[in-house]
């Protein structure tokens, strides 16, 4: 099999780490928002986290092997190595853990309400860095990559926020 490089799994770490992150950032800033206590909410993030884990890398699988499968019905070309199922459930998992850890992070540290703002940060700033290092990789403004992927991320974290005064009230 041939040396695999990082950019060759670029779809799935970009999609794992974007949807975990955003993803538990929904989660655990609804819940603190929600004034729910600290243990809930790690564990809340946690849950989320595996669950998302589980997820995406099964339907990684799945779809990958669907897609080699596909092609070959239709005799066409093999996928290329990288993109065997295994392998790219197994690159989407890792994504996803490291995602998911970003916003759940905060609350290692700050109680409830306090990690909100703290959460929110160092989440967006870890999806502008991604975005850059997705706009760099494929020779794309690394900024408006980075603000892209920030500007996604900062409407799950107002949804989560809103879902969690709702149930605040």
């Amino acid at each position: 099999m041939p040396k695999q490089n990082l950019l060759d799994n670029l779809r799935q770490i970009i999609f794992g780490v974007e949807d975990g992150a955003i993803g538990n950032l929904g989660v655990v800033v609804g819940m603190a928002q929600a004034a729910a206590p600290n243990s809930y909410i790690v564990l809340a993030g946690i849950a989320t986290m595996f669950a998302q884990m589980i997820s995406m890398s099964a339907g990684t699988y799945l779809s990958v092997k669907s897609e080699s499968e596909y092609l070959s019905s239709r005799k066409k070309s093999r996928l290329p190595s990288h993109k065997h199922p295994i392998n790219a459930a197994l690159i989407m998992g890792i994504s996803v853990i490291i995602g998911a850890a970003i916003p759940l992070s905060a609350f290692l540290i700050w109680e409830s309400k306090t990690g909100i703002v703290p959460a929110i940060c160092i989440t967006l700033l870890g999806l502008f860095i991604l975005g850059a290092y997705k706009g760099k990789s494929v020779k794309k403004d690394i900024w408006s990559s980075g603000f892209e992927m920030l500007v996604i991320g900062g409407l799950a974290a107002l949804v989560g926020f809103g879902i969690g005064n709702i149930f605040a009230l």
